[in-house]
């Protein structure tokens, strides 16, 4: 299982030196491991194209197997682990937004009642994290339920026009805000995946948003607001609101999105990753 996650681990970091320091081996010794490999399987995996560490064509096959072979022993350990008793990690891939505002709330909640539960979080976008899901990196995923086709439906989620205080004053905040009227002011996109709500919205509308900036991280794009930059339109809580200055406002027409949760084959989940997905089913309004 070491040689397999060595190859796993080599073609993520595109480095034999950092996969070795990953996993507390010595340069050489992974490569003895890939060459291992490669003569036990009787063909070439891996080719170097310029900087790029690839797999050759054979590679890519065998390799699909190795994958699910090395997501079946992690899943192995970790039942193994939660029989024990020991503490079980749950993976969750999510977009910035929701891990930044909405999940936090929750894994407290549950950490409250499940204290031997810990929790790994890998931020991505909407097209990484059924990848993830499907690959086994991951073991539940936080989406845009309008973009994907299967998941279970958790909450319908307003995005908010935010604006910095001082151009907030321009607007009369019990209105909601046309987007016809924004055409004049620079735009903050948060862009969290191909699929965007507020510029399907504009599109539709036949507004022309003047773009300033484009972010991946929903944290720095209320600072570039609180800054004067430009405005945006995301999920806005009240009390996120208050640690910043800005103003939140309803726009017309109403954007919203589908939060959805998606997940591995539910065999290959602890129950402590079952039990947290009906914790999030039985809570999700309360957020």
């Amino acid at each position: 299982m070491n040689k397999f996650l060595a190859l796993k681990i080599v073609l993520e970091q595109q480095s034999v030196t950092k996969a070795a320091r990953i996993l507390g081996y010595t340069q050489p010794a992974i490569t003895r491991m890939l060459n291992s490999l490669e003569t036990e399987f009787g063909f070439q995996l891996l080719i170097k194209n310029h900087n790029q560490i690839l797999l050759t064509p054979a590679g890519k096959k065998i390799f699909l197997i190795i994958n699910q072979l090395i997501n079946d022993y992690q899943a192995l350990e970790e039942q193994k682990r939660e029989i024990q008793g020991e503490s079980i990690v749950i993976k969750i891939a999510t977009i910035p937004s929701i891990s930044q505002q909405w999940l936090p709330k929750l894994l407290a909640r549950f950490q409250q009642e499940n204290p031997g539960v810990e929790f790994s979080i890998i931020q991505g976008d909407g097209t990484s994290i059924p990848n993830w899901i499907e690959n086994g990196d991951a073991d539940i995923g936080f989406v845009n339920g309008d973009i994907v086709a299967h998941g279970l439906t958790i909450q319908k989620q307003v995005l908010k026009l935010i604006l910095p205080d001082n151009l907030a004053q321009e607007f009369d905040e019990t209105k909601p805000v046309p987007l016809s009227a924004l055409a004049d002011y620079d735009y903050i996109l948060l862009e969290e995946g191909l699929y965007s709500e507020s510029m399907a919205e504009f599109e539709k509308s036949g507004v022309q948003p003047k773009m300033k900036l484009r972010l991946h991280d929903s944290f720095s794009t209320i600072l570039m607001v609180e800054q004067g930059l430009g405005y945006t339109i995301m999920p806005m809580d009240a009390e996120t609101e208050k640690l910043y200055q800005i103003k939140s406002f309803n726009t017309k027409p109403e954007i919203s999105r589908t939060i959805s949760l998606i997940q591995k084959n539910d065999g290959l989940l602890t129950n402590s990753a079952k039990n947290f997905i009906n914790f999030v089913q039985k809570n999700a309004d309360q957020l």
